[in-house]
């Protein structure tokens, strides 16, 4: 069987660490990056340069994509893309890659072609409000969109993302970007091009949160890094992350347990899948009904 996989943001993190594992799982690659990277990729790699931000150039990725993909008998498109200069440019480049995707999908299915896509995401999507962050926020109105536009494929809730595995003791679960390339990779082989767009939820390590109790100075420390990310550093994402995470430590050890996001919580899980009306599949929790509409229902 052929097969084509097309990786937006090829040149990030992530993409980097994607492209050799697709070739290796027997995909053609199409990258798509603003900045192709300057080393030799697997041979049956093709590079589009692009900036996805900008309407010129999704109208000529569609184009190029439709062209290139013909023919094979399975087409994935993985959305690997993420600016993280600051929260404006983060936002600018969520919103250009989803744009970039529901054009790629109209332009598709009015030739007929079936496809999938597979999302790269993260359990932030899940956060309450007082925990949320402009990046959770950014990736939850672009899993509903992917959602509602008739798309077929599936959005990965990833952890935390860093260049090195981590312990399994740490605080708060996370994955190396080769970890999260190779779930992905597995996803794009395996992603159905019917109809239906499903929320996976991974089957990540249990943390060890700390039963500590607070002490009075975290609460100044959590007005503190509250204000900076509202007045000082307002386009920083790690502010806003350092600022939700000081306000979770605040949180008694049983209720945290239920409004990190971190953890994938199955309530917040299947708050998720009711507010937003999307069908969540829980892989901590396989051989049960995924979580349709906050109820089960037999697949």
């Amino acid at each position: 069987m052929s097969q084509a996989v097309v990786i937006l943001g090829a040149s990030g993190r992530l993409g980097h660490a994607l492209c050799p594992l697709a070739a290796g799982a027997g995909f053609d690659v199409i990258a798509v990056a603003r900045t192709p990277l300057d080393i030799e990729g697997p041979g049956n790699t093709r590079w589009i340069t692009a900036d996805l931000t900008v309407a010129g150039d999704r109208a000529r990725v569609a184009t190029v994509v439709d062209a290139w993909t013909a023919g094979y008998d399975h087409v994935c498109v993985v959305d690997s893309v993420l600016d993280r200069s600051g929260v404006n440019a983060m936002r600018r480049s969520v919103q250009g890659v989803t744009d970039a995707v529901v054009g790629l999908h109209d332009r598709l299915s009015a030739g007929g072609r079936s496809w999938a896509l597979v999302a790269a995401s993260t359990t932030a999507v899940l956060a309450p409000g007082p925990y949320q962050t402009p990046y959770g926020r950014a990736k939850r109105r672009q899993i509903i969109t992917y959602a509602r536009s008739g798309v077929s494929g599936a959005a990965l809730l990833l952890p935390q993302l860093t260049p090195l595995p981590c312990a399994k003791t740490a605080c708060r679960p996370a994955w190396s970007f080769d970890q999260a390339a190779r779930r992905l990779v597995a996803a794009a082989l395996t992603a159905p091009t019917r109809p239906g767009f499903t929320i996976r939820v991974p089957d990540l390590a249990a943390a060890a949160l700390s039963e500590r109790i607070m002490p009075l100075s975290d609460v100044g420390t959590a007005i503190r890094t509250h204000l900076r990310s509202l007045v000082l550093e307002r386009d920083s994402m790690q502010a806003h992350r350092a600022a939700t995470r000081s306000r979770l430590r605040l949180a008694p050890l049983r209720l945290r347990r239920l409004i990190d996001h971190h953890l994938a919580p199955a309530a917040l899980v299947r708050r998720f899948a009711d507010r937003y009306h999307v069908t969540v599949i829980d892989e901590r929790t396989l051989g049960s009904s995924p979580i349709e509409n906050g109820a089960a229902h037999a697949r």
